[in-house]
């Protein structure tokens, strides 16, 4: 489990709850209008911009945010490839076919069996380091998403806030409706603020992390098969995976 994630869900309850409690924040702040013209306008913005497939996993990638990742801990890999090393050392370069197939979303595997079937040192890495940056822009372009929508998100607050003041300027004549109609005008604003803020960029400065450690967990992976393939010892392999740590 991501226990930052956690615990910032977790604050986040809190901080609103604490609000609500001590009364600064209202129900004067509920506006179904804002709501209504921020994620109603977002969503279809969007749609336009956006294909429908990174949408779809934007929603399924909020899952694994909260779930363990397999790259939040580089260490506790560096054992099972030196243990296939050693395998290796004893039976020869088909051990890799015992590769553990749950390591980093079965990317040992893969990079095991390409250098189990090619047996070509610059071939394997090649085609390797092809798979981890593909991967790495799939990925970016989920965390994009949602950089877009905190960039949308205020301008649709704005332009919310904007709507209101139209209506509150129709029915000036009428002073006590004012105070409230510009209150409900103002909190779209606040409505587009603070769900950029405290939702998306947070969600996509998460995943961009998670790009950055599963690209180097990758990395990791792939240099120790690449020092099997030369035929390294496991020592070796080990030391060199370590160097990766720092």
């Amino acid at each position: 489990m991501d226990l930052s994630t956690v615990f910032g869900i977790i604050a986040f309850v809190l901080l609103i709850g604490g609000g609500v409690i001590s009364k600064q924040l209202s129900t004067s702040l509920v506006n179904t209008h804002g709501v209504f013209v921020v994620l109603g306008g977002c969503l279809v913005a969007m749609l336009i911009n956006t294909p429908l497939k990174y949408l779809y996993k934007a929603v399924t990638e909020l899952i694994t945010l909260v779930g363990d990742d397999n790259s939040s801990n580089i260490q506790r890999v560096i054992p099972v490839i030196t243990n296939l090393a050693e395998e290796c050392r004893r039976k020869g370069l088909s051990a890799l076919k015992e590769a553990d197939p749950s390591i980093a979303k079965g990317f040992l595997n893969r990079a095991s069996l390409a250098a189990l079937e090619y047996n070509d040192y610059n071939f394997v890495r090649q085609i390797m380091e092809q798979e981890i940056n593909q991967a790495a822009d799939e990925t970016n372009e989920i965390a994009n998403v949602y950089r877009t929508m905190g960039v949308l998100m205020p301008m649709f607050g704005l332009l919310g806030t904007l709507i209101g003041i139209i209506g509150v300027l129709k029915d000036l004549s009428n002073p006590e409706s004012v105070g409230p109609a510009m209150g409900v005008a103002i909190t779209s604003a606040f409505y587009g603020i603070f769900m950029a803020n405290m939702v998306c960029v947070p969600i996509a400065g998460k995943i961009r992390a998670r790009i950055w450690m599963d690209v180097k967990l990758k990395s990791m992976i792939l240099e120790g098969v690449l020092e099997i393939m030369k035929g390294s010892i496991p020592i070796v392999v080990e030391r060199r995976l370590q160097s990766f740590l720092g």
